[in-house]
């Protein structure tokens, strides 16, 4: 009764989500604050009353450069910058690192103001049609692609549709991350699995799973004795939604909302719902996945108390600085009936509608340096390069890239953009 009751209560609350965006979706306002990603979380520098301010070079054009890209990641674009005012002996960049917890809110109300806010700026893809849509952007992709400044082939198309609204490219990308599973290869051994085989199917992750979860005496999930209660290795971890479900609704051939002109709420249906159980079940009837409340499940990975870990390419550092721990990437599995697929996002460089003369050009200088060194960024902080050609190189460079960017290829889905996107995701989160 209790599991019936929590099913009930789960699939209550869906319809009132859906309700919610239905409402939500069938209005346009201008930017709002964005719910920060749990990637930019683990890189961002911890939340301050005020920025991080950084300055580079020192000519006379200055422009103003706000992002959320903080601590080790941080450090690898101010290194890219510095490189490219040493290029442009006529910029200075005044860069002011904001938390991703309050990004938005600061730039909103810059934006919306008039003054006070960036020359440049970077926004996710997902919230790009937000400020767009609003008449507060430059096309800055659309002027660099028309210009010859960068080649529009060197991006994926999907990645490009995603930046394009009413005939133009509003931002430039700069990278193209997503979802995969990390795992611990001793553990994997140890239970007697391939790490060069990893799942083809839900049943298959889910024994997986099962023979990686190993409670204080030894046993696993459906052994007689097995204590859930006293669990002391994990098969798998849920985590952060976004990056474990949310890829998932588009494998049972749904998602948070359609892709067309006048959206429709998704996240009710019947196959979000399918989907979103497939994730409860392993939770409550295999036992092989915590309850996500209050666990921490880099400290679970990090001490050897969790095997298979869906997580984002911007875990590439924590990983990297697991001492003695062997780690390899598996694509994101194939849980679903109904397709393959990994869930993906970019940053991307957007400069405000008012920006012209000298300031204007300097930016589009300044964003073809970074997006023509974005190898840089990709071997610092493990995220993709956008630029497709400059991936080639890198794999013996990034332990990871070799994996994300199959799967990338083959089955990455975009996350959907929306101008309603802040409101949504508060919504489903």
């Amino acid at each position: 009764m209790l599991k019936k009751h929590k099913r009930m209560k789960k699939h209550l609350l869906s319809l009132v989500t859906g309700l919610l965006l239905a409402a939500l979706i069938a209005g346009c306002t201008a930017p709002a604050a964005t719910t920060a990603p749990a990637e930019d979380a683990a890189a961002a520098a911890p939340a301050e009353p005020e920025a991080q301010i950084e300055e580079m070079g020192t000519g006379s054009i200055v422009l103003n450069m706000w992002d959320g890209i903080g601590a080790s990641d941080g450090e690898i674009l101010t290194q890219m910058l510095n490189k490219c005012v040493e290029e442009n002996p006529d910029v200075k960049v005044k860069r002011q690192i904001i938390g991703w917890d309050i990004y938005f809110d600061k730039l909103a109300t810059a934006i919306v103001a008039g003054s006070g806010g960036p020359d440049l700026f970077v926004l996710w893809h997902s919230v790009m049609p937000q400020y767009a849509l609003s008449g507060y952007l430059q096309p800055l992709g659309q002027e660099m692609f028309d210009e010859g400044m960068l080649p529009i082939e060197d991006f994926s198309p999907e990645l490009i549709e995603a930046l394009k609204l009413e005939g133009n490219i509003w931002t430039v990308p700069f990278d193209n991350y997503g979802v995969g599973v990390y795992v611990n290869l001793d553990l994997l051994e140890k239970a007697g699995i391939d790490p060069n085989s990893p799942p083809q199917d839900a049943a298959q992750w889910l024994e997986y799973a099962r023979m990686l979860t190993v409670d204080a005496n030894g046993k696993h999930p459906g052994e007689d004795g097995f204590d859930v209660n006293n669990v002391e290795q994990w098969g798998w971890g849920i985590g952060w939604p976004r990056a474990t479900v949310q890829p998932a609704l588009y494998q049972w051939g749904s998602d948070i909302i359609s892709r067309d002109a006048d959206p429709t709420v998704l996240i009710n249906s019947e196959a979000s719902i399918a989907a979103t159980q497939f994730f409860v079940d392993a939770v409550q009837t295999h036992n092989v996945a915590p309850k996500p409340e209050g666990v921490n499940y880099d400290e679970l990975f990090a001490n050897n108390r969790l095997a298979m870990y869906p997580n984002g390419s911007w875990m590439y550092n924590f990983m990297n600085k697991l001492d003695g721990m062997r780690v390899a990437l598996w694509p994101y599995p194939p849980l679903g009936p109904e397709r393959g697929a990994t869930l993906m996002w970019s940053h991307t460089f957007a400069a405000p509608a008012t920006l012209d003369g000298d300031k204007l050009d300097a930016v589009k200088r300044i964003v073809k340096c970074l997006s023509d060194n974005s190898t840089t960024w990709t071997e610092g902080a493990g995220m993709p390069t956008a630029r497709l050609s400059l991936r080639a190189g890198l794999e013996d460079k990034v332990w990871t890239l070799p994996v994300f960017d199959e799967q990338f290829r083959k089955e990455g889905v975009t996350e959907f953009a929306s101008t309603k996107f802040s409101e949504i995701m508060g919504a489903v989160e």
